[in-house]
């Protein structure tokens, strides 16, 4: 009975410590919500540079 209760403890805090040490890898941390350099924002028409967003301009080459 003893050898049963601590398995389960042990099972039990294993399954339960073990979303606190697993961290989603986001790839390149160095920008904020996880945007890289470049990327396009359709929809807003703006796009990521030095982490802030820049608004696309006439004939911006980086908007298409």
């Amino acid at each position: 009975m003893f050898r049963f209760a601590m398995s389960s403890l042990l099972v039990t805090l294993m399954t339960l410590t073990s979303g606190c040490i697993v961290e989603h890898d986001r790839g390149d941390r160095g920008y904020h919500e996880g945007y890289k350099e470049g990327y396009y924002d359709r929809e807003h028409h703006r796009w990521w540079h030095e982490s802030a967003w820049r608004d696309c301009i006439e004939n911006d080459e980086h908007c298409h």
